[in-house]
């Protein structure tokens, strides 16, 4: 059967780009076939890292000089927005190209007698690395657990599947370690991902007197003193709880409290800085040991994060609502052979990642696939963008993002929580809500039609594809894996 592609902007939204005075570009054209031997394919994902914190993304400090210097060699996209805004849904989204809501692997829900819940990704499900197995590569996860486990379904279509709760430095030495004894005959499929830069924030001491005040010497600080030690001189395998609760939770305000003072918070966002720089560190080692071991020259190398991080910009600390600083990550991208020094300042969505992948190295696309197969090696200049972007949460509330161009609403469908309005392009901050105004207005009703459209497109996907998740009660885990989530703060006693 055909591929059929279920992006909703080309039919569905003509109305809403109309309105906005836009027209739909068509889809990419499929490139020939390469002679060339089929390149291997290396993601490097960053958990909880927002864009706007790296040198090149405009970020003022020198977090990256190494990220930086591998965005000169490929193409960056200056608008990549993740599909949630917590790590088990915007994996499932990255994995399967499909949106939340169709695969439904969320980090937690609640059942009908309010008992915690943890989706797994349905067996039926088309993942990205099955169809890079299928197409004869060697795939292999390198993660660091919490909610990117097997438990979870992400170990579908992984030759080999290693998840432990370890930083940065061990889930780069084990991935160099299976790299070293592969099958060199053979192209592989690596995703890598670490939680080095995910709270609890623990950096090496170099780092943070790279950017924090040294005058500085409130609780933030002392918090991190303890920590760093603790960690130091302890086996801690889950420290999201054993540390974050012991040495930072009790400084933090309570809800609705606002933020802390100035410079307790830019202590902490320092030391969220410092763990950018180390994991930056770690990966300029990478690139350096695969150019040594000639696996650069035919790699593809993907640099992104599944969400970002809120420092009371809009109220909380974390990433539980919609707003760009949770949804805004980093998209790099070098290919071999490919033109260096691109920025592209079109939206694009990390479930364009899997179908961009598969069409560049030749393989099919499923058809369950609902992201657009972007081009990484153009140098042609974007259309007027008309790409629709959709972002979601459902804890502690259901909040919905929708962005089109420069326009963006956001819904909270089960709170009182008033709709929000914004325009981006004077408003990059969130801040000017224009859902009051006759403008504001209009693009909210056109936002609402179209969303309704969407869960009924999401529906009828799941359906279709059999993709409705496999569901586990707190009940049904193992002790291990309830006390690592537990540990890692998605599960409350």
């Amino acid at each position: 059967m055909p591929r059929t592609p279920h992006r909703f902007l080309f039919a569905l939204l003509l109305g809403l780009a109309q309105a906005c005075g836009e027209t739909p570009s068509p889809a990419p054209e499929t490139p020939s076939a390469d002679a060339a031997p089929p390149p291997n394919v290396l993601i490097f994902l960053v958990d909880t890292l927002r864009a706007d914190h790296l040198g090149c993304y405009g970020y003022e400090k020198d977090t990256s000089p190494n990220i930086d210097a591998f965005a000169k060699e490929g193409t960056l996209y200056e608008f990549a927005w993740a599909a949630a805004s917590s790590t088990s849904p915007s994996h499932g989204s990255i994995f399967t190209s499909t949106y939340p809501r169709v695969h439904g692997v969320w980090n937690r829900t609640l059942d009908q007698k309010g008992e915690p819940i943890f989706p797994r990704l349905a067996d039926k499900a088309e993942t990205m690395a099955e169809s890079f197995q299928n197409a004869g590569y060697a795939t292999v996860a390198i993660t660091d657990g919490g909610n990117v486990t097997e438990s979870r379904g992400f170990a579908q279509g992984f030759d080999h599947f290693d998840s432990g709760f370890s930083g940065v430095r061990n889930r780069v030495t084990t991935a160099k370690a299976w790299l070293e004894k592969r099958n060199e005959e053979q192209p592989f499929f690596m995703f890598l991902h670490t939680y080095q830069v995910h709270t609890p924030y623990i950096p090496e001491s170099e780092f943070v007197e790279k950017f924090a005040d040294p005058d500085y010497q409130g609780k933030y600080r002392t918090a991190w003193e303890g920590a760093l030690e603790f960690s130091e001189k302890n086996q801690v395998k889950n420290a999201i709880r054993v540390i974050q609760q012991r040495f930072y939770k009790k400084h933090h305000p309570k809800e609705g409290e606002g933020a802390p003072d100035s410079e307790d918070l830019n202590f902490l966002i320092s030391l969220y800085d410092a763990e950018i720089g180390l994991t930056d560190a770690v990966f300029g080692d990478l690139v350096a040991w695969m150019k040594e071991q000639e696996l650069w020259e035919n790699t593809v190398i993907l640099v992104t994060s599944d969400h970002g991080e809120e420092f009371w910009e809009h109220g909380q600390y974390g990433h539980h609502q919609v707003y760009d600083h949770t949804l805004h990550v980093p998209f790099l991208v070098r290919t071999p052979n490919g033109v260096g020094g691109l920025r592209r300042p079109d939206n694009i969505e990390l479930l364009d990642l899997m179908p961009s992948l598969l069409e560049l190295c030749g393989i099919p696309i499923p058809n369950s696939v609902m992201g657009r197969a972007l081009n990484f090696q153009s140098a042609l200049p974007p259309q007027e963008d008309t790409q629709n972007v959709i972002g979601e949460t459902n804890w502690p509330e259901e909040q919905m993002a929708f962005r089109t161009g420069k326009n963006k609403a956001m819904l909270f469908p089960n709170s009182n929580r008033r709709p929000e309005a914004y325009l981006l392009e004077t408003d990059p901050g969130e801040h000017k809500n224009r859902v009051g105004t006759p403008t504001g207005q209009a693009f909210l009703k056109q936002v609402i039609e179209t969303l309704e459209t969407w869960r009924k497109l999401c529906a009828d996907t799941r359906a279709e594809y059999g993709l409705a998740p496999a569901i586990r009660n707190i009940r049904q885990l193992s002790p291990e894996r309830l006390a690592e989530l537990q540990a890692l703060g998605y599960v409350e006693w």
